[in-house]
């Protein structure tokens, strides 16, 4: 084994043993900084030198597909990596800096799936998001800022669906990120023409109980989500917004008129992950070397719309908010009364 490539597995196999999300090169005038991303907050790992950190970008770039000659422009890859520890799916982004090439790597454990019950502390939460898995049919939107948990809330009610109702369900991702035989996984590839609307537009005539949608970026992809919950098919999606009441804003904006909206809208939800109290490190910023809690270093809160709160909010033609189902603030004051926030 040559040193490059001992060296690229020791830096993932690092790199998952500290439940790292990211890692990134990031090039400076005379040296390259190997940065991990652990529980949201970045770590200085190591100095490298330039000539060390371009022959693992290229190594890497290489593993993944990727053109190992091509360095002016962004280029993005994959593969899955058979670690010491887990198998694990290295997605790949480059971009051309000032100094060299920058590197950020997305490090994605296959086979972990996190339990409904586990998503949130509260009851209450949990007992809400196992009424929902009980629909036939309608929208289920997740809002959130990037890197807030709403992929691995979207993988656990898929994870919940196919064990407790047997459901053939169809994702639609860009791109997969945890591969997982009990559902129609599928990928989007915008260079061969299949789009988030193509690939739904095909997973319609597939037979499926349930479609995740990655994300609704236009408004053909949320026409055919708003399609497929009025004819019988429960759909998950995430959408960027600020809030609840921000994603049916940019659902009014892609042309929908009310009466769509109230039809079909189940819930939305926007989540963000806090810093949990570390009774080992004895404080509120979990050491990355903490051994003890490891992936639940961070907690969920969530703002939950029940169809209640919609259907209210829409006969109050916009005037008045009506309460959350579940707020944030709510969770967030039981978090510190049982010692976890």
């Amino acid at each position: 084994m040559s040193n490059v490539e001992l060296d690229s597995r020791t830096i993932v196999d690092r790199a998952l043993e500290l439940q790292a999300t990211d890692v990134h090169l990031h090039p400076y005038e005379k040296v390259t900084v190997l940065l991990f991303r652990i529980h949201g907050d970045l770590y200085k790992m190591a100095t490298l030198r330039p000539q060390t950190a371009e022959r693992l970008i290229a190594h890497f770039k290489f593993r993944a597909g990727m053109d190992i000659g091509e360095k002016r422009r962004p280029q993005n890859g994959s593969f899955l990596a058979k670690s010491s520890r887990r198998p694990v799916n290295l997605r790949f982004s480059t971009m051309p800096s000032y100094y060299r090439e920058s590197m950020s790597i997305r490090l994605l454990p296959q086979k972990e799936f996190l339990s409904l019950s586990s998503l949130s502390f509260s009851p209450a939460v949990v007992s809400y998001f196992q009424s929902l898995l009980s629909e036939k049919n309608g929208l289920i939107i997740l809002t959130g800022p990037t890197g807030s948990g709403k992929t691995t809330t979207l993988y656990s009610f898929m994870n919940a669906l196919s064990k407790q109702y047997a459901s053939r369900i169809i994702s639609i991702e860009d791109p997969v990120e945890i591969r997982d035989e009990s559902f129609i996984q599928t990928e989007v590839n915008e260079k061969a023409g299949l789009s988030y609307a193509e690939m739904l537009k095909s997973s319609l005539r597939h037979d499926p109980d349930v479609i995740m949608i990655g994300e609704i970026r236009d408004t053909e992809t949320a026409k055919l989500a708003i399609r497929a919950a009025f004819t019988g098919h429960l759909v998950f999606t995430t959408m960027h917004a600020g809030s609840p009441y921000g994603a049916i804003h940019r659902l009014q904006d892609f042309g929908f008129t009310n009466v769509e909206l109230q039809e079909t809208l189940l819930c939305i939800t926007s989540q963000t992950l806090l810093q949990r109290y570390c009774v080992y490190c004895q404080g509120f910023t979990c050491s990355p070397y903490c051994q003890k809690f490891k992936q639940a270093s961070r907690l969920a809160l969530f703002d939950i719309l029940s169809k209640r709160e919609i259907l209210q909010y829409f006969a109050n033609h916009f005037q008045d908010k009506p309460a959350l189902t579940i707020s944030q603030q709510t969770q967030l004051i039981k978090g510190k009364a049982l010692g976890l926030l």
